[in-house]
């Protein structure tokens, strides 16, 4: 499995902002979202792109890669170009390094008694070979009797699940006896903000695909603050319902850096709650400034 990095923090985003979590994010991603943080996401030849032109020289680690405040905040994750950053282990090494950050070793807490959620993100953590990783990862922590209550997988909602991943939701969802919680936080990706074309970033059926094997999720949308984004959450939100889809809406404003955030978060924080939908901030961005690892 090629993974860029392993960590355990708090979510910083959505539904479950706050709770403990260990995170996998997975390397590779079909979709670059260079329009994040642009003047004009919806014009590629005014793009700045700091991922691109950064000197790797004396760069040995991604912990030691600054936060890029345009463009995808986590290129890192699918540029080839950190290819040689990243890391390489089979499931049972990578299960090793994972139990080694929780408290206790395992998915419940040794003195709250409370479950830590294991993350899957990237990059896209449903492409085909990591969703064949993440079916690995599980199966290892289930042999080991350390199979999480709690899995968040973070995708742009455009992969369909293969025969690996429904085995991967299955070992959760069953392994509980219909308590385990297989949720998935879907964050279509946007023309007018991040610069994605609406035929490649919005595959309802792909995500109500979703649906039918794990009711739970949410649907998360970056927005900048303009017309076009609010429109666009709009449409595609009508699309994603008209194909069963009911999840609740989570608005966040774009921004890889605090300082980026605090330009339009109040107003755009304003603007989803009187047009009914919910805000969620970046709390990882305001406690640790987006730094990797965090």
């Amino acid at each position: 499995m090629k993974y860029s990095e392993i960590f355990y923090s708090a979510q910083g985003e959505g539904q479950f902002t706050g709770r403990p979590s260990l995170w996998v994010r997975f390397f590779l991603c079909n979709l670059q979202c260079d329009g994040f943080g642009q003047d004009d996401p919806t014009d590629p030849e005014s793009y700045e792109l700091p991922y691109e032109k950064l000197d790797l020289t004396d760069i040995t680690r991604v912990e030691d890669l600054p936060v890029f405040s345009k463009g995808c905040d986590s290129s890192y994750t699918w540029s080839k170009k950190y290819r040689h950053l990243m890391h390489d282990k089979s499931a049972t090494e990578l299960c090793d390094d994972l139990e080694a950050l929780l408290p206790g070793g395992k998915f419940v807490h040794p003195i709250t008694g409370q479950d830590v959620h294991l993350v899957l993100t990237g990059g896209e953590p449903m492409m085909k070979h990591n969703q064949k990783g993440m079916n690995e990862l599980l199966a290892e922590f289930e042999k080991r009797g350390n199979l999480p209550k709690n899995v968040t997988i973070e995708t742009n909602g455009t992969q369909a699940l293969t025969e690996d991943g429904i085995q991967a939701v299955r070992r959760v969802t069953s392994r509980w006896n219909g308590s385990g919680k297989w949720f998935w936080s879907v964050s279509p990706k946007l023309w007018s903000t991040a610069g994605e074309h609406h035929k490649r970033a919005i595959i309802p059926e792909v995500v109500a695909g979703y649906y039918q094997k794990s009711r739970q999720g949410q649907l998360k949308y970056v927005v900048n603050g303009s017309q076009a984004s609010w429109t666009e959450v709009q449409k595609n939100t009508r699309l994603y319902r008209d194909h069963g889809v009911p999840w609740d809406i989570w608005i966040m404003g774009v921004g890889g850096t605090v300082e980026g955030l605090k330009l339009t978060e109040a107003d755009i924080a304003d603007e989803a709650i009187q047009r009914g939908y919910s805000y969620t901030t970046r709390a990882h961005c305001h406690i640790y400034g987006n730094a990797i690892g965090k």
